[in-house]
């Protein structure tokens, strides 16, 4: 996880209640896309406060989306028809859950969950259950599994029980049947992040654990982030960190699940997470967080990267306040 993700799970979970504004500068944390490819939506952050704003992905124009007064949202997921967005909500001092909403806005309801912290929601393709991250029971126990339900709130159903020290960035694939997350845990001999794939219909354990490397060249850093399933279900886009003059370049790298062979489509892009694959199966997006002199986050950077060319080409993003 890059330094500017790190920091942002912790302060979801430990910070103090939100304030609105700030004089810090703002940056984008996650981007996904709508199933028809006209929008984005992303968790912007400035201070204390994080809001889901939606971006036109014609004009780059940001429009915040939710009326929220109180608490932090993260995370916005869009359900496969368009029609939904769910996001984690935040509450002080132990309070996360997921709320469920119109696509514009409206008929905002909070699901029921369970535990404490109900974190990054992803709809399977039918639109009709959402998968999501739990601690249970304490989140800074570090104790996180998957869990299923309803988009109405019902039908809560945990789906595995490792217990990780963290569990995020899931992703469904086409068929539904199976779902590949990063974890994060101890194992001999020390601390490892992994990708791991698990049927959805039998999830008591691993159906397939992966540790990419690039063959004949230095070894991946144990860094990965942001899996997505291509639309064939055959390959995985995903981005991990490639060490680079200062340690910590994130790139895009393409892992052909037959053959494990790992082709990659970037190279030097610093700090840089939220991958995002478009409706097209051809386009990706993700974000550059930019530095000072001091190395710290002043602002972000949309890119699109065409995954056949692999050109990458800036996507200019407006109205964020």
């Amino acid at each position: 996880m890059s330094k500017v993700l790190k920091m942002g799970f912790v302060l979801l979970l430990l910070v103090a209640p939100a304030t609105w504004g700030g004089d810090s500068p703002g940056r984008m944390l996650g981007l996904t896309v709508s199933p028809n490819g006209k929008v984005f939506a992303t968790t912007y952050v400035k201070g204390s406060s994080w809001l889901i704003y939606k971006i036109d992905a014609n004009t780059g124009n940001a429009t915040r989306l939710t009326n929220a007064t109180t608490g932090q949202e993260s995370s916005p997921a869009f359900s496969p028809d368009g029609k939904l967005i769910a996001y984690s909500y935040t509450a002080y001092p132990d309070y996360q859950r997921i709320v469920v909403m119109n696509v514009d806005g409206s008929g905002p309801r909070t699901l029921p969950g369970s535990g404490t912290a109900n974190l990054d929601p992803t709809f399977a393709p039918s639109g009709e259950t959402i998968y999501f991250r739990e601690a249970n029971p304490r989140p800074h126990e570090h104790r996180w599994d998957l869990f299923s339900m309803g988009i109405d709130g019902s039908n809560l159903t945990q789906l595995t029980h490792e217990g990780f020290y963290s569990i995020y960035s899931p992703s469904v694939s086409p068929d539904g049947k199976s779902m590949v997350v990063i974890t994060e845990g101890w194992n001999a001999p020390g601390f490892h992040r992994q990708m791991i794939i698990y049927s959805l219909d039998h999830p008591e354990k691993p159906q397939r654990i992966l540790r990419p490397r690039l063959p004949g060249k230095r070894p991946l850093n144990h860094d990965f982030e942001s899996p997505n399933y291509m639309p064939d279900g055959k390959s995985i886009l995903f981005m991990a960190a490639t060490g680079g003059k200062r340690g910590d370049d994130y790139d895009v790298y393409l892992l052909d699940l037959k053959t494990e062979v790992i082709e990659r489509l970037t190279e030097g892009n610093g700090y840089a997470g939220g991958l995002t694959l478009l409706p097209d199966g051809r386009t990706a997006a993700f974000l550059k967080w930019r530095e000072d002199k001091h190395r710290t986050i002043v602002g972000t950077d949309v890119y699109l990267l065409d995954l056949q060319s692999r050109r990458l080409t800036p996507f200019r993003v407006t109205g964020l306040d």
